[in-house]
């Protein structure tokens, strides 16, 4: 497979488990989040991210997928999005 393809299927999986992670954090878990879903959307993408970099060596090889370690990008993107929530000023999502 080509290095450009293989890249791009790497960073489709990081904004997949941000989006996926965005989701749980506002629907499931009904946290506020400043900014709604689509700021959950952004925290989430970016804790994917930084995630994926981040704490690939702590998680390592637990579930590669196209070089990217979607365990590691899913922790920290529930984990800055629930901390997002948490800064957000107000009360609970109504």
């Amino acid at each position: 497979m080509e290095d450009w393809l293989y890249n791009l299927i790497g960073y489709t999986l990081y904004v997949l488990v941000g989006f996926i992670s965005a989701f749980f954090v506002y629907f499931i878990l009904r946290k506020k989040v400043l900014g709604r879903f689509w700021a959950a959307i952004i925290m989430g993408i970016i804790g994917s991210v930084f995630g994926g970099f981040l704490l690939d060596d702590i998680f390592k090889k637990l579930t590669d997928i196209y070089n990217v370690n979607v365990l590691a990008s899913l922790f920290l993107s529930v984990i800055l999005i629930w901390l997002y929530s948490v800064v957000a000023p107000g009360g609970k999502k109504k």
